[in-house]
């Protein structure tokens, strides 16, 4: 029987293999690479007029100057901020940073900054409006894109809120009579309807024109969750129709251009009609991890299966099946604006259309936490600092 010595001899010669034999495959690799450079260099002046002018056709660049925050300089420092959230507003950007709510142009400048000393701050916009919401507790106010419009203290606690395109605000709240109630404001901040039922309202959206909501209200029944989508006209105390209960937890709400709807449930994605009718239903195969939904277009993100990057499903308004882009870097947000899916991994940002085809990529130093898009430019929210790409397609 093989001695205990002749076995680790043995194991120490067959390391001292391996590793040589590893060593002549790397040294391998770079001498090529080196001859390959040499050639490359010698034969230059046969093909380099060729190239002339080509850096200039790009897809994507970084903005990048001295980091002064006046002036339009970026990268904007914030690495004194602890807490951070990125948006739009108008023609403008938003940072939520700790207690201080900024709106920024273009350039970089501040536009002005209110306080809003928030335990657990929210944001939501539209597209002249952010609402900032404090969650689990009583207060919230509504910004414009000069000032802010108005602040309320409510005296019951806030679980959620939404803000429509026209200025109306939907805040949900839980009192002693019911588990959930929602309250929607007009663009002014008057209270103009109520609406309540025995189950938790997970999503509010409101119409385009401010007349109508929708509401989803969840519940559990047989083991499974279910949930029933409820048409409001705010100009009526009847409810304007529901549709049946649809076995899926959900979470979110988004009027389509058609008139219909988005539900984005925790396990499926559900095409409604006008008339309450699920037209589509997509169900996931992967874990959702993100998304976001457009009167156009939903983008899902999905949690990769099985090794390192994700996948996004698209889906636009009348399509029965989704468009699936896979990429093998973490994904770590998407955005929708005007048609145009924007997908920020840990090294570049890119933006595709609704077929899922790149439209343009521009790549990153540094990883970026989250981001918002106003027309062609991009805002990316980082760890340390705010940076802009602009896109050109």
């Amino acid at each position: 029987m093989p001695s205990l010595n002749s076995f680790e001899t043995d194991m120490k010669r067959a390391r001292r293999k391996k590793r040589a034999k590893r060593n002549l495959k790397n040294f391998t690799f770079i001498m090529a690479v080196l001859i390959i450079a040499g050639l490359i260099y010698l034969s230059r002046d046969a093909w380099l007029d060729y190239f002339d002018g080509i850096l200039d056709r790009h897809e994507a660049s970084a903005v990048q100057n001295d980091g002064a925050l006046a002036g339009g300089n970026y990268p904007i420092d914030i690495s004194k901020k602890t807490h951070t959230r990125i948006g739009k507003i108008s023609r403008y950007w938003t940072l939520f940073a700790d207690t201080t709510f900024y709106v920024y142009n273009s350039s970089g400048d501040i536009e002005y900054s209110a306080q809003m000393p928030y335990s657990n701050p929210i944001c939501c916009e539209a597209e002249k409006r952010t609402l900032v919401y404090d969650q689990g507790g009583y207060s919230f106010a509504v910004a414009g894109p000069n000032d802010i419009i108005y602040q309320k203290r409510l005296s019951d606690q806030i679980l959620l809120g939404t803000v429509g395109p026209d200025g109306s605000v939907g805040i949900v709240t839980a009192n002693e009579k019911y588990l959930a109630y929602l309250t929607v404001y007009d663009k002014s901040g008057s209270e103009i309807y109520h609406w309540a039922d025995g189950s938790m309202i997970t999503a509010v959206d409101i119409e385009q024109n401010g007349k109508g909501c929708l509401v989803s209200s969840s519940y559990a029944r047989g083991g499974t969750y279910k949930t029933v989508v409820t048409r409001l006209d705010l100009s009526s105390t009847e409810n304007a129709g529901e549709t049946s209960p649809i076995e899926t937890l959900g979470f979110g709400l988004k009027y389509l251009k058609s008139g219909g709807f988005w539900l984005i449930g925790r396990d499926r994605l559900c095409r409604v009609n006008q008339d309450g009718g699920v037209e589509m239903s997509f169900g996931y195969e992967y874990e959702l991890k993100d998304y976001f939904a457009s009167k156009e277009l939903a983008a899902l993100v999905f949690e990769s299966v099985g090794g390192g990057g994700g996948l996004v499903s698209v889906i636009s308004d009348s399509a029965s099946e989704p468009v699936n882009i896979r990429l093998t870097e973490n994904i770590c947000d998407i955005y929708v604006s005007d048609g145009t899916v924007y997908i920020l991994t840990d090294s570049s940002v890119a933006a595709y259309n609704s077929a899922g085809e790149l439209l343009a990529t521009a790549p990153l130093d540094i990883t970026y936490r989250s981001f918002t898009v106003n027309g062609g430019e991009v805002f990316l929210l980082g760890y340390r600092s705010v940076e802009k790409i602009e896109f050109d397609y």
